[in-house]
């Protein structure tokens, strides 16, 4: 027993002297901020490695240095653990939400967005209407957007981007692929060509119209029977249907590369306008 309670103290006493060696990291943080100013990250983390006392001040270099290095998800942990009454809070919030959504986490920054109740109310309501379109969620966005102000210089040009998005993908009717499949079926290509390949849809109509034409040319002189007439009809065929296919799937395609192109709009400016608001 007496030997059980020799070792705690002892341990106790270690911990003790060394939380006595540990030094506040504001001590070295504009440092810090120069090693990462001057691209210097890997020094920067070696830095903030050492032998400090835990404070928000830490949680943030952690958070900041796991962002410039685009360790995403250690940046979104040490971000969102750096308290409300830091005044690092702020800064590492709003960043925590944008790293959290380039992850692809829409749903959790969504929710500390709608508990937020502090001084950036527009960006709070920028970065909620922007994870709105992420998830899809038309009313979530237009309840948002209804905030925006379209004032302040670092927020008002995401405002009318992401404006613009919701409409051109709620306002605007997307390009069917049943529509596509439908006009290739009435003129080889120009399903591709509603699809916005109109160089494929060219080559589709040329050649699909040069095998029909082989084909006629041969049942005229040949009959339906000869070789000559059946081979080019079944190149005609095939080509006839594997465009009609073709166009509903470049219409599908394009509208996931649209909608693919759109988000990556939403992440750039829910993201970008953080430079300017915290600099």
């Amino acid at each position: 027993m007496k030997r059980t309670a020799c070792c705690l103290a002892a341990i106790a006493l270690s911990l003790w002297a060394m939380a006595q060696r540990a030094v506040p990291v504001s001590r070295d943080y504009d440092f810090a901020l120069y090693l990462i100013d001057n691209d210097l990250k890997k020094d920067a983390a070696k830095l903030i490695a050492g032998d400090y006392a835990e404070s928000d001040t830490l949680l943030f270099l952690r958070g900041w240095i796991a962002y410039q290095m685009k360790e995403l998800e250690t940046a979104k942990t040490c971000l969102y653990s750096v308290p409300g009454n830091s005044v690092f809070y702020e800064k590492s919030f709003f960043y925590a939400n944008a790293v959290a959504a380039h992850t692809g986490d829409f749903q959790s920054p969504a929710q500390a967005l709608a508990k937020y109740d502090g001084p950036f109310g527009e960006l709070c309501r920028l970065q909620t209407a922007g994870l709105a379109l992420l998830r899809d969620d038309a009313a979530a966005y237009r309840e948002a957007a209804s905030g925006f102000k379209y004032s302040d210089y670092a927020l008002a040009q995401p405002e009318l981007a992401l404006d613009a998005i919701y409409k051109r993908r709620y306002e605007t009717r997307p390009k069917s692929p049943a529509l596509a499949a439908a006009a290739s079926a009435v003129v080889p290509g120009l399903g591709k060509i509603y699809a916005g390949a109109t160089g494929e849809g060219i080559s589709a109509f040329l050649l699909t119209g040069a095998m029909g034409a082989i084909c006629v040319e041969h049942w005229i002189k040949d009959g339906a029977s000869d070789w000559k007439t059946i081979v080019p009809g079944l190149l005609c065929a095939v080509l006839y249907i594997g465009n009609i296919y073709g166009s509903y799937v470049s219409v599908s395609i394009y509208n996931t590369k649209l909608k693919d192109a759109q988000n990556t709009a939403v992440l750039y400016n829910i993201h970008i306008p953080l430079r300017s608001v915290f600099k």
